[in-house]
């Protein structure tokens, strides 16, 4: 008898789902695929759609845009930082940073070269770069200073060149070498000094007794002065 009245219920329970939810569903469906079939076989659809989707593509393309533009000022700031040049408008200046930059930047190799025609010696800040340079190359094994200068032709230049020769005999072999190379002029050369093929210091004199110059850190700038300092240097005349 219950199992009769449980059959009877279940039936009754699809029926009116069959007789009420189905023609609301069916209507559903059929409403929705009258909508898009409307839509479709619209003569106005294909402008729509092909300005909707170029709009999508022009949107992308202007993000791309975007994010190109702030990825090349973020590399122009990179590089900006990389090669920024400090510019020093007198010898103590010039001398006091490349001294420092010798004692707290120099690790290995040290390529410099002095195309005065006198000797710093009545500058206190050149004569301590001179010497912290003799400092430096003596203190590890794997440390050398290769220097390049025009063969003197006054004497107080061979005097200068003598005290350095005094200086490096207390240098382990090969640390710090001087050559000789040609004179091009009766003027100052551009002086420079390479360090570990990163920190450049150039230096220029507008007369005997004035120097200026600047400096810039960048290993791309850097190897280009190493490799003009090593073509100077592997054509010298061996002093020491």
């Amino acid at each position: 008898m219950g199992d009769a009245k449980l059959s009877s219920r279940r039936a009754e329970k699809w029926g009116s789902i069959i007789t009420v939810w189905g023609p609301i569903f069916a209507a559903a469906f059929l409403t929705v695929r009258n909508v898009i079939n409307a839509v479709w076989s619209a003569s106005g659809w294909v402008p729509a759609m092909a300005l909707f989707i170029a709009g999508l593509v022009f949107l992308r393309l202007e993000q791309g845009r975007h994010q190109s533009r702030e990825m090349e000022e973020k590399l122009d700031q990179i590089l900006e930082a990389a090669c920024a040049v400090t510019r020093y408008g007198n010898s103590k200046e010039f001398y006091g940073a490349l001294n420092k930059a010798v004692k707290e930047e120099a690790q290995h190799l040290i390529r410099a070269s002095y195309f005065r025609r006198v000797p710093p010696t009545n500058e206190k800040a050149a004569k301590e770069y001179f010497k912290t340079c003799v400092s430096w190359a003596n203190a590890r094994s794997d440390r050398k200073l290769l220097r390049v200068m025009v063969e003197p032709t006054n004497e107080p230049m061979r005097t200068w060149v003598d005290e350095q020769r005094v200086q490096n005999r207390t240098v382990r072999k090969g640390a710090y070498r001087l050559k000789y190379t040609q004179a091009i002029a009766e003027a100052d050369a551009l002086s420079i000094a390479v360090i570990d093929e990163k920190i450049i210091f150039c230096a220029f004199t507008t007369d005997d007794e004035t120097v200026r110059g600047f400096s810039l850190t960048s290993s791309e700038i850097g190897s280009c002065f190493a490799q003009y300092h090593q073509n100077l240097f592997a054509n010298g005349k061996e002093v020491f």
